[in-house]
């Protein structure tokens, strides 16, 4: 038995004898296992979350800002777009305008009368007397029976209406188909004759006291006469669309004619600074 035990104790001598020869001679150095180490590896993990989650927010918060400058940006160019399409839109008006003034030189140049360029404020100020208001008035130089004529390229020159009533910067003007409204009128061939308007709902003048001897065909055209204190002489008024007689008019002939003014077709309209008698009574 003792004679075993010196035994294992010899063997585990040399054993441990042998291990140690070969680590001084292979030099294996074992690695060192610190508590840092370990603190670590134990902690990297949630290091590694905390910093993601940092860095995702810090993402986030700078993805925000940037998206509220885009919404700036936008606005601003939002607000761009509309004052650029309302310089457009006044340009544009702007452009219509100085056409439309170059239209009126143009025009008012065939005029031998000192004329007086307006527009038609209300058209229907009064339809039972066939009343229009335009934008000129006393400030303007407009005063009462002042002639009213209007341009189209197809017609020329027309008589529009009158002055009835003139305020300080707008007036009244009673057009030729009024009831009210009666004019001196010119045929072709020379024959005189007194148109008077039919009412704004027909839209027409009946032309009397035309001899019955007079030519009239449909389709003459009649002007103005030079027996007028508010109307110059040779301004279109119509077209004859019919003629009739009857026993109780045998000397004379009556006439339907179409004025050349139209409240709603487009037209230049001009107040024409002529007129024998401004107040009170005159030949129309």
């Amino acid at each position: 038995m003792l004679t075993f035990t010196r035994r294992r104790t010899l063997f585990t001598m040399i054993v441990f004898c042998a291990v140690s020869l070969g680590l001084m001679v292979w030099d294996v150095r074992l690695p060192q296992v610190t508590v840092r180490s370990v603190f670590l590896f134990v902690l990297y993990p949630f290091q590694y979350v905390w910093s993601s989650g940092v860095q995702f927010v810090n993402d986030s918060v700078e993805r925000v800002g940037r998206l509220r400058e885009l919404e700036e940006e936008l606005s601003d160019a939002d607000k761009m777009i509309v004052e650029l399409q309302s310089k457009f839109l006044l340009f544009s008006q702007l452009e219509k305008e100085n056409e439309t003034l170059r239209q009126v030189l143009d025009v008012k140049k065939r005029i031998q009368y000192d004329t007086l360029y307006t527009r038609v404020i209300n058209k229907n100020l009064d339809m039972t007397s066939s009343r229009i208001l335009i934008d000129k008035g006393f400030a303007d130089g407009v005063r009462r029976n002042h002639a009213v004529v209007g341009y189209t390229a197809e017609h020329g020159f027309y008589i529009v209406g009158k002055v009835i009533e003139v305020n300080m910067f707008t007036s009244v003007v009673e057009v030729v188909y009024s009831e009210n409204f009666f004019i001196g009128g010119l045929l072709p061939n020379g024959a005189l004759g007194v148109l008077n308007g039919q009412g704004a709902w027909n839209q027409y003048c009946v032309m009397s006291y035309v001899p019955s001897e007079a030519l009239v065909e449909v389709g003459d055209v009649i002007v103005t006469s030079d027996e007028s204190d508010i109307f110059p002489a040779g301004f279109n008024i119509g077209v004859v669309a019919g003629v009739t007689s009857s026993l109780r008019q045998e000397f004379f002939k009556r006439l339907y004619v179409r004025p050349f003014y139209h409240p709603m077709q487009s037209q230049m309209l001009f107040v024409v600074k002529w007129s024998l008698l401004n107040e009170g009574e005159a030949r129309e």
